[in-house]
């Protein structure tokens, strides 16, 4: 069981395809690097995770900025408690592009 207020962070190639139609910013890709069944995002479910969040709900679950660009590679992170359940947690995913993101990763990697 993970921390609620403990996030831990995935930077595993994960990538938003996007494109601007209008005002609106489209998601038309959702890539998950993992063929395995045991990687992260694949343990809670048969698919990934990051996918079926992203799917169900946008960019709602993105807590960063970045400029924009056909394709976006993002981190993500699980927060809930998988003990009630997938449906009562929440995936929330970053650009790795994002300012506070690259540096806070920057500060893990020397770690």
């Amino acid at each position: 069981m993970q921390n609620d207020s403990e996030l831990i962070w995935h930077d595993d190639g994960h990538l938003l395809g996007l494109q601007i139609e209008k005002t609106e910013l489209v998601i038309t890709e959702i890539f998950c690097p993992n063929s395995e069944d045991d990687a992260k995002c694949k343990l809670y479910s048969e698919e990934c995770i990051v996918r079926l969040f992203v799917q169900r709900f946008g960019l709602e679950c993105n807590v960063g900025i970045c400029s924009p660009a056909p394709q976006i590679k993002i981190a993500w992170a699980l927060a809930g408690d998988l003990e009630l359940g997938l449906d009562s947690c929440q995936v929330w995913i970053i650009p790795t592009t994002d300012d506070f993101f690259s540096a806070w990763a920057a500060t893990q990697i020397a770690n």
